[in-house]
């Protein structure tokens, strides 16, 4: 049933169930409820009990790998191990180490279906058993058609729903569109459109309330030539690419540009009624219901500027989603998401050795639950060497010092709140440093609110290169520990972070053998950062186009075999659905055991990646091509062609409702 992963799972089913007589198979050939009148003779047999017994009490004390191996004794346990209530109290025995489901009435507890709840126990365990491999393996490669070229991508958490900055192949046309990932009869399957007025930038998507409403909620950033400057040869904004993650190719923009920050909202309920598996995706039928639904998405806010936008982020403050964005060189602006619509804006104020210097702000991330705003800032240290090299020599690159901050968010509706001193702050000093990516430690279900202490909330994960682009460094901010942390925080159960957790992590260099050479060349390398599993992907040093060729994918660690604190605390929760330990690599990094004709494919050319660490797929797309590539690196049972069990499981009607 799961191919391969019966074998990776296997082990010998527990004695009660190995005293099975040996016509088992045939005395329970007919219905569940002809084996009641079977005459067993005296014979001790688990097929005696009733459902409920077996369903809610034996089967309370087995490990995924003996369902899966009781499965395989006779049709009973087949349709018996297919239970729902099964799977989800695996489910919510592994707790944060499943993957996060929307917030919406179709994914809780009581209407998630029994396949639903298998596939993500499934998924949990194979992608941690495949992550911590010396060199993950890819399960499977797949393509959609998305009917646009996708430009840049983001999953939501849980990889039900994808978010794409799309166009047509003339690139004359723009457009948001939210995919469904797991349809149950055609996969992934476009169910909203917006057109947008150009390309959308610095995309964030994040699953937030508004005004009760659960909803996916869309920030992104998007270009404008100013009117002063439009004539009819003017270049389009939207093909203009400046390079921003990488300093040392900086491009200028070729006219003076307006940048608009803006936020949609479509909520979950509009998404699940165009979702609904009775309707056939791109049917009359389906295009019919669509017509008849109120406009699925809507504008919640939006602000204009002519100094640069950059680093969108979204969260609820006091219940009150909002949208923050980095005004470049040094102001950050927090809009809020409702009726009111205010804006605040506060400048960062600089670090203090360098304060005569412009100190630009590289990245950030709203911490909602504590009210503050993680920032990275840098400036190139001043020279007291020859601005020039030597003839012959390499090139001068100045020392960069970078800062990463708290500050506080600002209070509403303050436009100019003048200059905000940092809580707290801590710099260093590098060489070349560029690219700074922040994961978000609120992404996860169950990442605040425990007052018990049994689940550790994320780590911040810090990620940059520097070396010209060749070395990946990492950085992480661990939460306070509960008997340290603020009183506030200490009663809620909330996470708090403080820079003084602030540690400096390995660093790491990977390279790649071009075909026509023996030996190793070096690589810069990309990073989407994740709470527990980041993913890296390398290119060759001089490539500088939109179209990356993709040498490899690595695999990231928080610590060496997981023994930091919050990798144990994931393992654990696994390891209580299971009775087989995963071999645990050596390494932080794990480059991909990828077959040829993948690395082929990603080697032709990639133009937008996205990564979803919970269910283990990684989301790419291919220049002039409005295909959606899938690189999966779980196992998930399997589906037939219209969306059912596959085998189907047998006879009682009983099953249609699971």
């Amino acid at each position: 049933m799961y191919d391969k992963f019966s074998s990776l799972l296997s082990r010998l089913v527990s004695p009660v169930v190995s005293c099975s007589y040996p016509d088992a198979n045939e005395r329970n050939a007919g219905t569940w409820d002809a084996r009641l009148h079977q005459d067993f003779s005296g014979l001790a047999s688990l097929s005696m009990l009733s459902d409920d017994i077996l369903v809610d009490h034996i089967f309370g004390y087995l490990m995924v790998e003996d369902i899966l191996c009781l499965r395989e004794v006779n049709k009973l346990f087949y349709n018996l191990t297919h239970h729902g209530i099964i799977w989800k109290r695996f489910l919510q025995r592994i707790g944060p180490s499943g993957p996060t489901l929307p917030p919406s009435l179709r994914y809780s507890p009581r209407f998630l279906t029994s396949f639903e709840a298998e596939r993500l126990v499934i998924r949990a365990i194979t992608v941690h058993k495949n992550w911590i491999m010396p060199n993950p393996p890819a399960i499977s490669l797949l393509s959609a058609q998305a009917h646009r070229h996708i430009l840049s991508m983001v999953v939501l958490p849980g990889g039900k729903y994808l978010v794409a900055s799309a166009c047509n192949l003339a690139r004359t046309h723009y457009s948001l569109v939210v995919y469904v990932l797991d349809h149950r009869i055609s996969g992934i399957v476009p169910l909203a459109e917006t057109p947008v007025r150009g390309k959308a930038y610095s995309l964030c998507a994040k699953y937030m309330n508004v005004e009760g409403t659960p909803s996916i909620c869309i920030g992104y950033i998007r270009r404008k030539t100013l009117k002063s400057h439009r004539t009819v040869n003017s270049i389009d904004p939207s093909i203009y690419n400046s390079y921003w993650n990488n300093p040392r190719f900086q491009i200028d923009a070729p006219m003076p540009l307006e940048y608009v920050a803006t936020c949609v909202q479509i909520s979950l309920d509009a998404l699940d009624a165009l979702g609904n598996p009775v309707l056939v995706p791109g049917s009359q039928e389906f295009f019919d219901f669509a017509a008849s639904q109120p406009p699925p998405f809507r504008l919640l806010g939006y602000f204009r500027s002519d100094s640069e936008l950059r680093n969108v982020d979204l969260g609820e403050l006091d219940g009150v989603p909002n949208m923050i964005v980095a005004r470049m060189p040094e102001m950050i602006v927090v809009k809020e998401l409702n009726a009111r619509g205010l804006l605040s804006a506060f400048t960062c104020a600089r670090e203090m050795t360098l304060s005569e210097q412009e100190q630009p702000i590289c990245n950030l991330r709203l911490l909602p639950l504590q009210g503050q705003i993680l920032v990275i800032r840098s400036t190139n240290r001043p020279q007291v060497a020859p601005s020039s090299p030597p003839p012959g020599g390499p090139p001068i690159i100045p020392d960069v010092m970078f800062t990463i901050a708290m500050f506080p968010t600002p209070d509403v509706g303050e436009v100019d709140a003048g200059e905000f001193n940092p809580l707290s702050l801590t710099s260093f000093y590098g060489k070349d440093t560029e690219d700074f990516q922040i994961s978000d430690p609120h992404v996860l279900k169950d990442s605040g609110g425990d007052t018990n202490g049994n689940i550790l909330p994320p780590p911040i994960n810090i990620f940059y290169r520097n070396e010209s682009g060749t070395r990946i460094c990492h950085m992480f901010i661990s939460p306070t520990p509960r008997e340290r942390a603020p009183e506030a925080f200490k009663t809620t159960g909330k996470p708090h972070y403080a820079i003084a957790n602030l540690k400096a992590n390995l660093t790491h260099r990977l390279s790649f053998k071009p075909e026509d050479s023996d030996s190793k060349t070096t690589c810069r390398t990309f990073v989407i950062p994740g709470c527990l599993r980041s993913l890296f992907y390398s290119i060759p040093r001089d490539n500088r186009s939109d179209t990356l060729s993709v040498r490899n994918f690595s695999g990231h660690l928080l610590s060496k075999r997981g023994m930091d604190a919050y990798s144990t605390m994931r393992s654990e929760k696994l390891q209580s659905v299971l009775r087989n330990v995963p071999d645990h690599r050596d390494h932080i990094v794990g480059q991909f055991a990828l077959p040829a004709h993948i690395l082929g494919n990603l080697r032709d050319g990639v133009t937008a990646i996205a990564w979803d660490e919970g269910t283990g797929r990684i989301f790419y797309s291919k220049p002039n091509d409005t295909s959606l590539f899938v690189l999966d690196m779980a196992y998930k049972p399997m589906e037939t062609s219209d969306g059912q069990r596959c085998p189907i499981p047998l006879e009682d009607e009983r099953m249609l409702e699971l």
